[in-house]
């Protein structure tokens, strides 16, 4: 018996030992932290004005909704719309969509139902429709990874993905592109 007993003594003292080293305690990883901000300020029917060095209205944004972070300079849109003006003070872009965020001083990104109108009747581009677009307020660039419908005087054109500037009136589908040429009647 004494054998057995050192046995079942010393199989006991294993079994608790081992007991001991698999019973710690697991490290709990605590889940990040989503930041939550709240807006600074909320406006309704928000209108903003940007001008240039000589004082000719250059941008003019509109909003239904908006809200404003300042700790991330941010501003949440809804119904956002963009006017750019040429410099006689005429608007000759307008930029509409159903929500919008402005990062203030640097880009504005549009979502669903984006449109984009040429309002000047000399513009090659009289409308594009998409549901995505960046537009780079510095240097007037737009840009999309979505599909593209664009229209213009003699043209209508289909592709996936837009390339632009909206200065210098240049557009370019990237991908997937086919056009339709309208011919004046003679």
């Amino acid at each position: 018996m004494n054998r057995q007993t050192l046995l079942f003594g010393v199989l006991f003292i294993v079994a608790l030992a081992c007991w001991q080293v698999l019973n710690k305690p697991v490290a709990t990883v605590e889940p990040t932290q989503k930041e939550h901000f709240q807006p600074d300020f909320v406006a309704r029917d928000m209108v903003t004005l940007q001008y240039d060095e000589e004082g000719r209205l250059q941008d003019r944004f509109e909003s239904v909704y908006a809200e404003y972070f300042r700790a991330i300079e941010m501003v949440n849109m809804t119904q956002p719309i963009f006017y750019r003006y040429d410099e006689q003070g005429r608007p000759e872009w307008r930029l509409t969509a159903e929500e919008g965020v402005l990062n203030v001083g640097d880009n504005a990104i549009l979502r669903r139902k984006v449109q984009v109108d040429g309002l000047l009747e000399e513009g090659p581009v009289k409308r594009l429709d998409t549901e995505y677009m960046e537009l780079d307020l510095n240097n007037q660039d737009i840009r999309s990874n979505q599909e593209v419908k664009m229209l213009g005087k003699d043209l209508q054109t289909e592709g996936l993905g837009l390339r632009g500037n909206l200065d210098k009136r240049y557009f370019e589908l990237l991908e997937q592109s086919h056009a339709i040429y309208f011919n004046e009647k003679r």
